[in-house]
């Protein structure tokens, strides 16, 4: 693959963001095993359906886009917390973190990205409700795809090490 080439990925958010609301609302499904069926034409072209980590971050993904629609081009899953937990908050960044913080370390103690796919949907409706803060699908994507600690230490280090700086500057 070139470096002009596009991912998978990539082409598939093109794809996603040029879709009609019944298409939307077949991938929005994607959040529901009971009826994850509905997004799996869509998703076909994209992933192996009989793989069951491959079918799953793929709906998750869909279902998220379908639901959010906004992406961005940077930060992780870590940088999109950070800001749920920060934005419209009064007091303390501290205390703004620590009210999300047991949100955030249930992801981390997913040891499958399967795990971590059944706590999205709240994470990214929250996303689109407060203020529509982005996120950037085709990183989550790729850290659902690769899940292991070095995504847990990335999306670690995005959440709370403006926190650490913030504290050291008083």
């Amino acid at each position: 693959m070139t470096k002009t080439s596009r991912t998978k990925i990539e082409r598939f958010l093109d794809w996603a963001e040029k879709q009609d609301r019944g298409t939307l609302a077949n991938l929005r499904r994607g959040f529901s095993s009971g009826t994850a069926h509905r997004c799996w034409p869509y998703i076909s072209r994209y992933c192996d359906l009989r793989k069951d980590h491959e079918r799953i971050v793929w709906q998750t993904i869909a279902a998220g886009f379908a639901t959010h629609g906004s992406t961005c081009e940077a930060g992780n899953l870590g940088t999109t917390m950070r800001r749920l937990a920060l934005e419209g908050s009064s007091g303390k960044p501290e205390d703004a973190l620590a009210s999300f913080d047991t949100r955030f370390r249930r992801l981390l103690t997913c040891t499958m990205a399967t795990e971590v796919c059944l706590h999205l949907s709240g994470i990214i409706r929250a996303a689109k409700n407060k203020n529509n803060i982005p996120i950037n699908y085709a990183t989550l994507f790729n850290d659902l795809y690769y899940w292991g600690e070095r995504v847990k230490l990335r999306w670690a280090a995005t959440y709370w090490e403006e926190h650490v700086t913030e504290i050291e500057k008083r």
